[in-house]
């Protein structure tokens, strides 16, 4: 059974996490689970690092226990002042939020997320210990989902905005009809969800209701600046949210983070709709998606200075200020690194939005040990059930052991990467065909094995290279990709990849750009020492 201490201090928090989350991982946890997993493990062991050792230095011994590979239990044990937090009252969440008695929340969703939790003092010591199975159904319920005689469909719909919208954490403010909220160029430091009443957004005259949220863009603008100005419509009540609080929540709640970015993506579409009256405003906005886009894909080349085994390098360019192509390399284990490219369906805000979603949930699958070909499925059954805009994405995942150079990949409906070996050099990759991804449930996912000698290349792209046009409306073309690699296949990667930048530009012609372009140049280096 894994057992470590740590010492009782918030700046050890994010260790003790990992140390229980990657057990739960291992065990095949859905992603839902584990994420109530973390929500329970944060609640006790904030509480004890804020109350267990009030006067002195104290420790936290954290065990995690398993049966029958799909329990698990977290014993969390403290040498402080005893305390039982189970003895705590149920907090009266169908109250009115100003007539609730402050503290036991915690306690309460500890209880209702885990399938049992204990306590127990023994020998000076506090024990407690939360169990989830991996079988068993998600336990959270809403409170006061039990409709009254005679209460009205509708009573449902408040109640799981309620659950969406965790106004319980949020802070309750009251407006006059006419009340500046803010203007555009103001500073934005939360978000605002209407609970009664309505605002207006002055520059696009658009009226938000009750039930709906406004602000959530702004606070993560990199210049942290209202893009509209907002005015109360009728007399408001409304919770608001920092942004601290909201990316707590995001990582508390995967479901809430979704939920954002779909409204972030209708109210971006609304607002292209206003783009006449509101140009300057969405520029602004795209400018602020391009850098938060950028931001998320790696940009520090060589990535890993220390490991001489292989060499990679990327770039993408997008069609529009923000697109859909994405690269992402990151170690799964000491000697294995994974490389995926992903190329989104449509472009702009949309595509963007579905891209942030794609990289993040490929790299939470592969980061707990899958294989190619399960890391796919996985992540393709995650994204469509909330998949409301049918969007896909197409991707393909290599991992490569760099000590032998054998890959394992596996292929979503992406264009083949061309390889360099010993005798061929840049053709394309057999691969299978594969499905997209995020547009149907359990597609077949396959993968296939292939090794590289030492001084191999793997060429990844997007479409937006094989089929980027001239002015002719003439198509780049595979054939013309795999010559022009052919001319420059001894060249370090770097003026490989730029190399080919320059033959798409000058084949172009200054004809616009239709598509993003996208491209990861991989050269296995052999084992070192």
């Amino acid at each position: 059974m894994p057992k470590q201490t740590f010492p009782a201090k918030l700046e050890h928090l994010e260790a003790m996490l990992d140390f229980i989350l990657s057990q739960a991982r291992f065990m095949g946890f859905s992603e839902k689970k584990i994420s109530q997993i973390q929500l329970a493990a944060e609640e006790v062991l904030v509480n004890v690092i804020n109350y267990a050792y009030p006067d002195k230095r104290g420790d936290i011994e954290i065990t995690l226990n398993t049966r029958d590979g799909v329990v698990l239990e977290v014993v969390v044990v403290d040498w402080g002042f005893a305390f039982n937090p189970l003895e705590l009252p149920e907090p009266d969440l169908c109250a009115e939020l100003e007539d609730r008695k402050i503290g036991g929340l915690g306690i309460y969703l500890l209880r209702k997320l885990m399938d049992e939790v204990s306590y127990k003092r023994e020998n000076d010591r506090n024990i407690l210990a939360f169990v989830r199975r991996a079988d068993t159904a998600d336990m959270l319920r809403e409170p006061c989902e039990k409709k009254k005689e005679g209460s009205s469909a509708s009573g449902g719909a408040v109640a799981e905005k309620i659950y969406k919208w965790p106004l319980n954490y949020m802070k309750k403010e009251v407006f006059k009809k006419g009340d500046l909220l803010f203007k555009a160029g103001d500073k934005a430091d939360k978000m605002f969800y209407v609970n009664k009443g309505a605002i207006k957004l002055v520059e696009i005259d658009k009226i938000i209701k009750a039930g709906e949220v406004i602000g959530e863009m702004g606070i993560f603008s990199p210049d942290k600046a209202r893009t509209a100005t907002a005015v109360c419509d009728e007399d408001l009540e409304a919770y608001t949210m920092g942004r601290d609080e909201v990316v707590k929540f995001f990582g508390q709640d995967p479901n809430l983070a979704i939920s954002l970015i779909q409204l972030s993506i209708k109210r971006f579409i609304e607002n292209l709709k206003a783009e006449t009256a509101a140009r300057e405003r969405i520029e602004s906005e795209l400018r602020i998606a391009h850098d938060i886009q950028n931001s998320m894909l790696p940009q520090v080349f060589p990535p890993f200075p220390d490991r001489k085994e292989f060499d990679i390098y990327a770039t993408m360019d997008p069609a529009k200020e923000v697109g859909g192509d994405f690269y992402d390399f990151f170690f799964v284990g000491k000697n294995k690194l994974c490389v995926v490219i992903g190329d989104v369906s449509g472009k702009g805000v949309p595509a963007a939005l579905f891209m942030a979603i794609s990289k993040t949930l490929l790299k939470n699958e592969a980061m707990s040990g899958f294989s190619a070909d399960e890391v796919i499925s996985r992540v393709n059954n995650i994204l469509v059930p909330d998949n409301q805009l049918c969007m896909f994405v197409t991707v393909f995942l290599l991992l490569l052991d760099t000590d032998t150079g054998e890959i394992q990949f596996c292929n979503g409906g992406h264009n083949p990467p061309l390889i360099c070996g010993k005798n061929k050099c840049f053709e394309f990759m057999d691969v299978p065909k594969g499905f997209v991804v995020g547009a149907m449930e359990n597609i077949e996912c396959v993968s296939k094995n292939i090794t590289l000698d030492p001084g191999g290349i793997i060429f990844l792209y997007t479409d937006g290279v094989s089929e980027a046009m001239n002015k002719q409306q003439q198509l780049f073309s595979e054939a013309r990709l795999r010559e022009s690699l052919e001319k420059i296949k001894d060249k370090p990667i770097t003026e490989i990849v730029s190399g080919m930048r320059r033959e798409i530009l000058n084949f172009a012609g200054g004809a616009a750009q239709s598509d993003d372009i996208t491209v990861v140049v991989l050269r296995y280096n052999g084992r070192q020492g």
